[in-house]
């Protein structure tokens, strides 16, 4: 397991693109004005790349998921958030990942206590640790 931090000002532009989004410095610098309280971010490796979720209070409350795409091919792949009291949410769909990308998105589902990101990828199954907000 890893722990990675991301700057402020990127998980607030994550935090305000719930919709799956690539992120870029200018979007991150766009949207720093929105405040939320975050946990640590939690990854898993797969290979070279990885799989991440954070905690988040405030608003929007809820859990972070994000891939960080640094090789290999294209995926296309798809996020669920599993809790440990037994709800889940899927993301909005399908989404495609090509080296140098982080995909994220924001479940708004309040405090569900502790849960971890599911991504299917092709046949793979990946889950990121569990994480709280």
């Amino acid at each position: 397991m890893i722990t990675r931090r991301i700057s402020a000002m990127a998980l607030a532009a994550m935090c305000a693109a719930v919709p799956l989004t690539a992120l870029s410095s200018s979007a991150a610098q766009a949207d720093a004005g929105r405040a939320a309280l975050l946990g640590p971010v939690k990854c898993a490796n797969i290979g070279a790349n990885e799989l991440c979720a954070r905690g988040i209070t405030g608003s929007p409350g809820g859990y972070n998921a994000a891939y960080y795409k640094n090789e290999g091919s294209t995926i296309t792949a798809r996020f669920t958030l599993v809790c440990a009291n037994g709800f889940s949410k899927s993301d909005n769909g399908p989404f495609t990942a090509s080296v140098g990308q982080v995909k994220s998105f924001v479940f708004a589902v309040g405090n569900q206590g502790s849960c971890r990101v599911k991504m299917v990828a092709g046949s793979g199954i990946y889950y990121s640790p569990y994480v709280t907000p």
